[in-house]
C-alpha cells in the first residue's frame, strides 16, 4: 500500500470514528461528495490530502422521521467518498493501461454524475475496457464543462474512431444496431489485448447493450457538434431526437440535451 493510500485510509478511519461518536449521541450527520472535500496542498509532490468538512446544514438531532438504518447509511455514504478518492489516487499512477472492475467503474460513474472536475475526468481516460455507463458519465461531464473537443475525443475512443453520422431516415433500431456492432468490435480488440479475466470477458461485459445509453451518447454528440460549430450539427440533433422519441420519450429528461430533444428547443422538427 503506497503512502498516499495509507494516508487516505487513516483519514477515513478517523472520520468514521468521529461519525460514530456523533451517532452515539443521536446526532444525524449525512455526508456527500459535495459536503466533504479531500484537498491536496497546491504544488505539493506528496499524495497526502487534507480532509475539509465545511458547515453541514443537514446535521441535526436524530428524530423518528429518519430511516431505521440511518446510521449505517451515513457510514456507507462516507465510505463511498473515500472509496472514490482511493480509486482516483490509483488512477493518478503512470500506467499505459488501467483496468478497473465493475463495482469500481460504477462508483466512478455515480461520482461523475454528481460532480465534474476536469482533472479527475482526465485520470479516467486510460481505463480500458470501459463500461458504457462510465463512458457516458465522463462524456456528459466534459459536455457540462463546455469541453466539446474532449467530449468528442472520448466518444471516438469509446467507439474506436469517428462516429459515422447516420443517413436521414435511418430507423432508430438500425442506428442502435450499427453503433452496438461498432462498440462490439472495439470490445473484441480490447479483450484480445488483455491478460486478466475481466479484460478477456470484456466482449460480453462492456458492449453497448442499452438503446437508452446510446441515445444519451448521441445527445452528447449533438451537443458537441453545437459547441464545435460543426456543419453537421442539425443532422446530429435530428438523429438524437429520433432516438429520443424511440427509446426515451416515456422517461423524464435528465440532461440539457434530453430536454432539447423532448421539447424541440431548437425547433428542428419543423424545419
Amino acid at each position: 500500500m503506497c503512502n498516499g493510500t495509507k494516508h487516505l485510509q487513516a483519514l477515513e478511519e478517523s472520520f468514521l470514528a468521529a461519525l460514530s461518536i456523533l451517532h452515539r449521541q443521536r446526532i444525524s450527520f449525512p455526508v456527500s461528495a459535495e459536503q466533504i472535500e479531500l484537498l491536496q496542498p497546491s504544488g505539493s509532490a506528496s499524495n497526502d490530502a487534507t480532509l475539509f468538512i465545511p458547515y453541514n446544514k443537514k446535521a441535526a438531532w436524530a428524530t423518528g422521521d429518519l430511516s431505521p438504518t440511518w446510521q449505517a447509511d451515513q457510514l456507507s455514504d462516507a465510505k463511498s467518498i473515500f472509496s472514490v478518492a482511493k480509486l482516483l489516487l490509483g488512477l493518478s499512477s503512470p500506467s499505459p493501461r488501467l483496468t478497473l472492475d465493475l463495482p469500481s467503474q460504477q462508483a466512478l460513474a455515480t461520482y461523475f454524475s454528481e460532480s465534474a472536475y476536469s482533472h479527475h475526468l482526465k485520470l479516467c481516460l486510460g481505463i480500458s475496457p470501459m463500461t458504457a455507463e462510465l463512458g457516458y458519465e465522463i462524456i456528459d461531464a466534459f459536455v457540462r464543462l463546455n469541453k466539446g473537443q474532449e467530449g468528442r475525443d472520448v466518444l471516438e475512443s469509446f467507439f474506436g474512431g469517428p462516429m459515422p453520422l447516420p443517413k436521414p431516415g435511418t430507423s432508430p433500431s438500425t442506428i442502435y444496431t450499427d453503433f452496438a456492432q461498432q462498440r462490439a468490435r472495439v470490445c473484441g480488440l480490447e479483450g484480445r489485448h488483455g491478460s486478466d479475466g475481466l479484460v478477456q470477458d470484456s466482449e460480453n461485459i462492456f458492449r453497448l447493450d442499452s438503446p437508452a445509453i446510446l441515445t444519451r451518447l448521441i445527445c452528447c454528440r449533438a451537443e458537441v457538434a453545437t459547441m464545435l460549430e460543426e456543419s453537421c450539427e442539425r443532422q446530429w440533433w435530428n438523429t438524437a431526437m429520433d432516438l429520443y422519441d424511440a427509446f426515451l420519450c416515456n422517461t423524464k429528461p435528465i440532461s440539457k440535451a434530453e430536454r432539447i430533444c423532448a421539447f424541440d428547443l431548437y425547433n428542428y422538427r419543423n424545419k
